[in-house]
């Protein structure tokens, strides 16, 4: 193996314009490249000082496989501005292995996370600063030159110390990697005419939020930039009652760890809801999208969006960027009215909604595209996971083409006392699937427009539990089996479809039918509280890969309940099934664009083809009844 890692300049920002348009910029050039061969220690070339390595250039030619940490950028560079030709198959990225074991991505927190005797460096930031980033420094300070070839060889042995306890992926992983990076190469084509346009409206929406603020508050907050207005309006809510059992800090600030509780939590009254949503439109989530397509496409495509296995321990994807897994799904069911009146910058009603509205339209190709989404696809998995009896004749009403939601409805009489029996058990079957309780129904139906309160709430969660009776042995079965596991390391426990196995001290593996394994790295027994306990108790945890540490303290843990166990085996089979999709599709010559949660987006007009992909079943998933919804456009829809 040959672990490298570059260290470039630019006059280009890499942040704000993005990998592609920044390789290919006239000003990017090479500073050093530190590589190892093997296990021998790394050495460092500068490009001023001599010609690119003979031995790295023929280990190149010869095919070698080639480590690197965000693999993509230095695959970027070698292609584009050293100019030397490496087979995409030739690359292997240490950070995407990490993601595929459920690690953190960043090598630095990799490092933190694995308690490695090595670090990144801390000068590294400065050398970065001053000599990477536009306004670069074109002479060295004294020993600034020697400080960059170590700080770029500690990467290089820091990476492949971490690579020494993170095992690695499969082949057929690495080609799905593969298949991923060719994807992001090709890019999603946009509407750079219309981003551009709608970009430059950034300030009516926030006019428009602010008008919105103001009515909201009565005057008090004018504009959504007045942090003692807002935090004013935030207190005297707290002091009347209104929130304070939301928010659990001395400090009262409207700060954005407030928003985040008062968005998630089901008793936020709407006003309170309202108003943190409308600080968080005029933050600029809908101009940022419309931003990235306009300053990083390259030849009106947004390349490098994807992410592979990106999110957290399932193995779906996530994305970079553009942040394609987070569109409004509420479009114009005629986009091109709308898109019309930007473009003639003609005034829009609500313009901050209808631009938020628009953002996935702007994604666009003359040659058309097409879109299939997997149908209730978590509601068949999970049924079929379990591999009870009593759940087969849920899945017969999914290959009979019923009404899962109605066909639950009518197996609890709670259900069939409730408002809209059908919308009761529809709340019930997407939110508590996973053992989720009450708390998980009411965020559900406020996704649906609707306000439950506290005892509708729990009579869905005892309704769906009445009319589901293999659910909750199957969750509980798998937190035994995962604990059963940890208790006998390399013995097997089983529970329904899936399988875990211990190999003390390092890791605990769930597989899935596919016979791919989810990891829950350094699992241990510890003291742990659930929000909804009123003591803590000794439970099975884990590191949790995708968790933000705070400054000082150790890498976050979880604990690995059933709620957590459920959702990642249910949705870890959903991404296995559009992991082969994907593939599918790529040998069939399908120019695949990206993947969005369960939907699978492809350029040009053939529904037939798509649909034909995705309802495959793999020998792995017999008896799981597959479906999908295919949608063609011009213009990217839901």
């Amino acid at each position: 193996m040959l672990w490298l890692d570059l260290e470039t300049r630019s006059q280009c920002c890499l942040k704000s314009h993005g990998l592609y348009q920044y390789a290919r910029h006239e000003t990017t050039e090479v500073i050093c490249m530190s590589y190892a061969f093997g296990d021998n220690p790394a050495t460092t070339w500068f490009s001023e000082d001599a010609p690119f390595p003979a031995p790295v250039l023929d280990y190149i030619k010869n095919g070698g496989p080639i480590t690197a940490h965000n693999a993509a950028f230095e695959r970027q560079i070698f292609e584009n501005v050293l100019k030397i030709d490496v087979a995409l198959t030739q690359w292997r990225c240490s950070s995407a292995r990490a993601l595929a074991r459920s690690l953190p991505a960043s090598l630095g927190n990799l490092c933190i996370a694995l308690d490695l005797p090595i670090q990144k460096q801390k000068e590294g930031a400065r050398l970065i600063r001053e000599y990477t980033a536009p306004g670069f420094l074109t002479q060295w300070k004294p020993g600034d030159k020697e400080t960059m070839r170590d700080y770029c060889e500690m990467d290089v042995a820091t990476m492949r110390m971490a690579m020494s306890v993170v095992p690695d992926i499969t082949p057929d992983q690495w080609r799905q990697y593969h298949i991923t990076e060719d994807i992001n190469d090709h890019g999603v084509p946009v509407d750079i005419q219309f981003a551009t346009a709608a970009l430059e409206r950034s300030e009516e929406i926030r006019a428009d939020v602010n008008a919105q603020l103001s009515e909201l508050t009565d005057g008090c907050v004018q504009k959504h930039t007045a942090r003692k207005d807002r935090d004013a309006w935030f207190r005297r809510e707290f002091e009347e009652g209104h929130i304070k059992p939301l928010i659990k800090n001395e400090k009262i600030a409207f700060d954005r760890e407030k928003r985040s509780a008062l968005l998630s939590n089901p008793e936020t009254p709407d006003r309170l809801r309202r108003f943190a949503e409308l600080i968080e439109d005029a933050g600029g989530s809908t101009v940022a999208k419309y931003k990235s397509m306009s300053d990083t496409h390259v030849s009106n495509r947004v390349r490098g969006s994807l992410i592979w296995s990106g999110a957290g321990s399932t193995g779906r994807f996530s994305s970079r960027g553009l942040q394609l897994q987070n569109f409004k799904r509420n479009v114009f069911e005629n986009p091109q009215e709308q898109i019309d009146l930007v473009l003639a910058g003609a005034p829009l009603n609500k313009p901050s909604d209808t631009l938020a509205r628009l953002v996935r339209s702007a994604i666009h190709s003359p040659h058309g595209l097409t879109w299939s989404d997997y149908s209730q696809i978590e509601a068949r998995v999970l049924p079929w996971l379990s591999n009870d009896s009593l759940a087969d004749d849920l899945l017969q009403v999914f290959r009979a083409g019923g009404d899962i939601y109605m066909e639950t409805a009518n197996r609890s009489p709670i259900f069939q006392q409730m408002w809209d029996p059908r919308q009761a058990a529809k709340q019930g079957v997407l939110a508590c699937g996973f053992g989720g309780g009450r708390r998980a129904v009411q965020n559900m139906a406020r996704n649906y427009g609707i306000k439950l309160p506290e005892e509708d709430a729990q009579a869905i969660v005892d309704a769906y539990r009445q009319a589901n009776p293999w659910a909750k042995p199957f969750w509980y079965g798998l937190a035994r089996a995962a604990q059963n596991a940890v208790l006998n390391p390399g013995q097997v426990f089983t529970q329904g479809r899936l399988s875990f196995l211990y190999n003390y001290p390092d890791w605990l593996w769930m597989q899935l039918p596919s016979g791919r394994v989810i990891a829950y790295p350094q699992p241990r027994w510890e003291m742990d509280q659930a929000p909804w306990e009123d003591e803590p108790s000794e439970k099975l945890t884990v590191l949790w890969g995708s968790g933000k540490r705070k400054a000082g303290q150790p890498w976050p843990r979880r604990a690995l309940s059933h709620i957590i166990l459920s959702e990642n085996a249910t949705q870890g089979a959903a991404a296995d099934l559009m992991r082969e999709s994907i593939v599918r599709a790529y040998d069939a010559d399908l120019p695949v664009l990206f993947s969005v949660h369960d939907e699978l987006v492809v350029e040009g007009h053939c529904a037939d083809k798509l649909t034909e992909v995705m309802t495959t079943t793999p020998a792995w998933a017999y008896g799981l009844p597959i479906d999908a919804d295919t949608v063609e456009g011009f213009r990217y829809g839901k």
